[in-house]
């Protein structure tokens, strides 16, 4: 006689108390996995997920630089479990692109080294003096000058003191701003740098509306074009870091070794990057949207056009509130 088998019994989910069917619950979604553990087994899963992801953002990246509109297109097609999400791209490379070009250029002031060292150390005194104010606001900015003798002080032609939607006391408190910041260009540029990541996700949503209304009959929703905008400003920054560290290599490399060569060759990387980015963003709109080459060339004017007025806009509106704010 067969001894009675004990009745089966269900692993219920943890979230809902469904019985479970699988990995995860039909119900609510959740996966049945045990976070309360040793250290080690997180340790593994961890190290697990970062080679996974590896392996997706390698393949993500030859895709991003090399084949303009591929990773858009997947995701169209919902090839999404290969590729990086759009999105997480795009936010990592924003990191990633500007952590490397505001520790690679330099916002410093350059002193004429024909000057004398006296000479130099006292223009050197001015400009930490301009950076002082800049930071503190505790002199008035009109005290600020920088002017190397027998030469012209290199100034910022900025005229922003009639800046739409600021009224008296801030355009005062702007035009104070502004002197010390013509005084001290690096401070300026430094300050440009810093909002571009700001920018370029404020112009995301726009680019991809700009996208929408420039394609009205292509079929595609809102959101495959936001893909398109996040791939192709994810590209830009994938290659404006690259200039930035061709740039920096080839000027320590020549200071390193006296080969002018190595600026020239450079010089030649430097442009037919360049000229590949705005190959790649007109590859881009021809091979999403299917469009004869006239009608791409066209929008593509357009759409540049249009974008470089926006993304100007949001600079100069980001720069004079950061320097309202500062």
């Amino acid at each position: 006689m067969e001894a009675s088998q004990p009745p089966a019994t269900h692993i219920l989910c943890k979230n809902c108390d469904t019985p479970l069917q699988g990995e995860y619950c039909h119900r609510c979604g959740q996966q049945d996995k045990r976070y309360l553990r040793s250290i080690f087994a997180v340790v593994g899963d961890l190290m697990g997920e970062l080679g996974h992801w590896d392996s997706r953002f390698y393949r993500t990246l030859s895709g991003l630089f090399m084949r303009p509109g591929f990773l858009s297109l997947e995701f169209v097609r919902g090839r999404h479990a290969s590729y990086v999400p759009p999105l997480r791209m795009y936010f990592f490379m924003s990191l990633i692109s500007f952590m490397v070009m505001r520790a690679l250029i330099d916002f410093t002031p350059q002193v004429n080294q024909d000057l004398s060292p006296e000479q130099q150390a006292e223009i050197q005194q001015q400009i930490d003096k301009a950076d002082a104010l800049l930071a503190t606001q505790n002199e008035p900015a009109s005290d600020v000058t920088v002017t190397p003798p027998d030469e012209e002080p290199a100034t910022l032609n900025l005229d922003l003191k009639d800046f739409p939607l600021l009224d008296a006391e801030d355009e005062k408190l702007l035009e104070q701003k502004l002197k010390l910041m013509q005084q001290n260009p690096g401070a300026f540029i430094e300050r440009l740098v810093g909002n571009a990541p700001q920018a370029m996700l404020l112009m995301l949503p726009f680019w991809a509306l700009l996208l929408k209304l420039c394609y009205p009959f292509s079929k595609h929703y809102y959101i495959e074009h936001l893909a398109v905008a996040l791939h192709t400003h994810a590209f830009l920054l994938l290659s404006f870091m690259m200039l930035t560290i061709t740039d920096s290599s080839a000027t320590w490399l020549s200071t390193l070794f006296d080969y002018p060569w190595i600026d020239e060759l450079a010089s030649y990387a430097e442009n037919i990057l360049l000229m590949w980015m705005v190959a790649y963003l007109l590859f881009t709109q021809k091979l999403f949207y299917q469009q004869s080459w006239p009608m791409t060339l066209f929008k593509f004017f357009i759409c540049s056009f249009i974008y470089a007025f926006l993304i100007a806009g949001a600079f100069l509106a980001l720069v004079v509130l950061g320097l309202l704010s500062s």
